[in-house]
């Protein structure tokens, strides 16, 4: 009678108990940035990556896949973005140095839309990245 009654609703606490629960941490956004460098500004990225033991398949670092001046720069992360859709930021790192391009690549890259939700910017350093690095580790 009852003692069956009160089996059956355990049983029935106990399934619903392992069901799995639903994710509560958003995934980590997907980041392309694209240097002007080829050596410096890659490694540079790559150890901030390493240190915050951050996960290599969401970022990606290109730099000596296309040439040194910054509209090159924001021409191939288009072309990257395009290819591979999935990305949440892309980021071009340039110098301001005394690239002729450089108002150019900061125009073509703010009328750019690549994406709804896409963040498209420059990190640009004046007056070279080897600078800040070494006031950053100086």
């Amino acid at each position: 009678m009852g003692s069956d009654d009160l089996f059956h609703k355990r049983k029935q606490r106990l399934a619903a108990s392992l069901k799995r629960n639903k994710a509560k941490k958003a995934p980590y956004d997907r980041v392309l940035i694209v240097c002007e460098g080829a050596k410096t500004e890659p490694n540079y990225f790559r150890e901030i990556r390493d240190a915050y033991r951050l996960n290599t398949a969401n970022i990606d670092i290109c730099g000596q896949e296309c040439a040194s001046d910054p509209l090159s720069v924001v021409n191939y992360a288009i072309r990257k973005f395009r290819e591979d859709t999935d990305y949440d930021r892309v980021f071009c790192v340039f110098d301001r140095d005394k690239h002729t391009s450089f108002d150019a690549a900061i125009d073509k890259l703010g009328q750019t839309r690549l994406g709804k939700d896409v963040v498209f910017k420059a990190i640009t350093s004046e007056p070279c990245f080897e600078f800040w690095l070494l006031l950053h580790f100086g």
